[in-house]
């Protein structure tokens, strides 16, 4: 689609040349992104493969704009300039986890890579935008996703209109440029791309074949409001491929002085044939499932400190695709997931901050959190055969210089809850290891010209 849109485009740019009223914004974004995984390392599988990767991007930023319309522009290129994270582990035939993140993982033998994550067409009056082309998402399950070298954007139509105090969004997504894949694919393309797992029989999941041809719509209603003395905030969202399934969102937050709470509650369910006549084949294979969370956070002086718990039942595996967006959920940790669970229990607590020191901005925070699942061979509500663990995060931020400057540190280390043996498949990249990422970014300022 964007080697169609992108030619439509050039009228604006052109007509524009000649406009006084026409302003040109410019910004490079360079990323440094360094990740490694030690796997085995206080378990009996010690001869597991570590994995490593070394990436460089460089994004073009820019914005034509006159009067109501505008061209927004986010060009990505990546390289890959050390490591293993396509190797694979003798033992268990597996290869990296999170490593994989920093290249393509749909074409391994691109070391380096460019799209236009971002090419949109704007148009804006008053509080009204209507996008056209390759655009981002911020919701509880599209999002760009920056802990991965491409992030993901999406190519269709958009829609937002604000009030007051109420907003609604709209979205028709015929292609996904999913995180860490060489460029834009259909919506059914793009949900066979990842990770297959076990299907609800215990084999290998193939949605190779899964039909999904009118591609993903997107809807959502924000609206601000009081509860006495609390201030709340209300969104629903709902995700619907025609034919596959439809996921609906609710986020609840209200707080007062210190004190925040947020509720949330996810369900699913199949539509029609759950994306093909063949149960072996179809993307969503059980009839629905569903979420609960809560999360409460208290702020003493400059120290937010939290506690968050989240179930999915009995019903059904979430499966709402992890492949376009991290889960927005309200016990996420970073290198953690919950898609393809059910039967799941989850609670995370931890402490985060923000300080200042000559001119230097701080961020970091810790937390630590606990993950009940059913056997990893209970494929029925364990599609990627995760054992129960614990998971213990350690981050810290630095940003400088207006911003121009980032340096991102996480650390995670994942250990089992049960003492019950775990094969080397049921280990590698999964419990008994340490991921270390180390993200620097510096983004040149935007030059206007008018």
């Amino acid at each position: 689609m964007t080697r169609y849109l992108l030619p439509l485009m050039l009228p604006l740019l052109v007509w524009s040349q000649n406009s006084n009223s026409l302003s040109i914004h410019h910004g490079v974004r360079f990323t440094s992104f360094t990740m490694s995984t030690q796997n085995g390392l206080f378990g009996p599988h010690g001869n597991l493969l570590d994995f490593y990767a070394q990436s460089m991007g460089l994004e073009y930023l820019g914005a034509v704009r006159k009067g109501r319309w505008s061209l927004d522009l986010d060009l990505y290129g990546s390289t890959l300039l050390a490591g293993n994270p396509l190797e694979h582990d003798a033992l268990t035939g597996k290869s990296s986890r999170y490593e994989s993140g920093l290249v393509a993982v749909d074409a391994p033998e691109r070391t380096a890579l460019w799209m236009p994550s971002i090419a949109e067409l704007v148009y804006q009056k008053n509080k009204m935008r209507l996008g056209l082309g390759n655009f981002a998402l911020e919701s509880t399950f599209l999002n760009m996703e920056h802990g991965r070298m491409i992030p993901s954007t999406y190519s269709g139509m958009n829609i937002s209109n604000r009030w007051d105090q109420f907003k609604l969004e709209g979205a028709w997504i015929a292609m996904v440029g999913a995180r860490s894949t060489s460029g834009f694919k259909s919506v059914a393309q793009s949900l066979a791309q990842y990770n297959p797992g076990l299907d609800t029989a215990g084999s290998r999941h193939d949605k190779t074949e899964v039909e999904a041809p009118w591609g993903l719509i997107y809807g959502a209603a924000e609206q601000a409001h009081n509860l006495g003395q609390w201030y709340g905030s209300f969104r629903s969202e709902a995700f619907i491929v025609p034919n596959v399934f439809a996921t609906v969102a609710f986020n609840e937050r209200v707080a007062h002085n210190e004190h925040l709470w947020h509720f949330q509650y996810v369900h699913q369910s199949r539509l029609a044939n759950g994306g093909n006549d063949d149960p072996n084949l179809a993307y969503f294979q059980q009839e629905r499932s569903n979420y609960f969370g809560l999360k409460y956070s208290h702020k003493v002086g400059g120290v937010d400190y939290f506690a968050a718990g989240s179930y999915i039942d009995g019903t059904g595996k979430m499966m709402f695709p992890r492949e376009w967006g991290r889960e927005d959920l309200v016990t996420f940790q970073g290198r953690e997931r919950q898609e393809g669970m059910g039967k799941t229990l989850a609670v995370v607590a931890g402490a985060k901050g923000n300080w200042s020191v000559k001119k230097v901005n701080h961020k970091g925070g810790v937390s630590t959190g606990i993950y009940m699942r059913p056997d990893p061979t209970n494929y029925k509500y364990n599609k990627y055969g995760m054992p129960s663990n614990q998971q213990t995060n350690l981050w810290w931020s630095q940003s400088w210089a207006g911003g121009e400057h980032t340096l991102l540190s996480l650390l995670v280390l994942k250990v089992p809850l049960s003492s019950m043996p775990l094969t080397a498949g049921q280990t590698i990249n999964k419990v008994d290891m340490v991921n270390l990422n180390i993200v620097y970014r510096y983004t040149l300022r935007p030059m206007q010209k008018m």
